[in-house]
This record gives structure tokens, C-alpha cells and sequence, in this order.
């Protein structure tokens, strides 16, 4: 996912648990305190959920750049080989 398509992902799920939340404590027909355990509960879920997408995509861009690094000191290699070769040099 691109970090575009990530916040806009992100954006999406809290705007739609922010409407979810005001929807049921309008038409909530618990007490104040049960309503008040339950949006505590679902925000813990939600907390969670998100921690675990952000654990998620934290691993992959890791995974990504650690790649990105091993190809570009693979490319780097090469070039300095090349250099020597056009330079009359040893290659090593």
C-alpha cells in the first residue's frame, strides 16, 4: 500500500468509527454508564486495530528499505568495478 493510499485508508476508518460512534449514542437505549463501557471497549478494539495495521506496514517498509539498501550497495559495487576496469585498474 503507498503511504498515500495508507492514510487515506486511515483517515477513512477513523472518520467511519467517529460517525459510528455519535449513530449509536443517538440511538443508544442503554444507561449512560453502559454506552460509556461500550465505546471504551470498541475504542480499545479499534486502538488495537490499528496498532496491529501500523505494526504491519512499519514491517514492510522496513523489509523495503532494507532492499532498497542491499540492491544499492549491490549497484554501487558494480560501478566501482567499472570505474577501475575503465581506468586500466585491477578489478577486484
Amino acid at each position: 500500500m503507498s503511504d498515500n493510499r495508507c492514510g487515506d485508508w486511515v483517515k477513512g476508518l477513523l472518520i467511519g468509527g467517529l460517525v459510528g460512534v455519535i449513530v449509536g449514542l443517538l440511538y443508544a437505549p442503554k444507561s449512560g454508564r453502559e454506552t460509556r463501557d461500550e465505546l471504551s471497549d470498541k475504542a480499545k478494539d479499534i486502538a488495537g486495530k490499528l496498532k496491529d495495521e501500523y505494526d504491519v506496514a512499519f514491517e514492510k517498509s522496513k523489509t523495503a528499505y532494507e532492499n532498497l539498501l542491499k540492491k544499492l550497495k549491490e549497484v554501487e559495487a558494480r560501478a566501482e568495478k567499472k570505474a577501475r576496469e575503465i581506468e586500466g585498474g585491477p578489478a577486484a
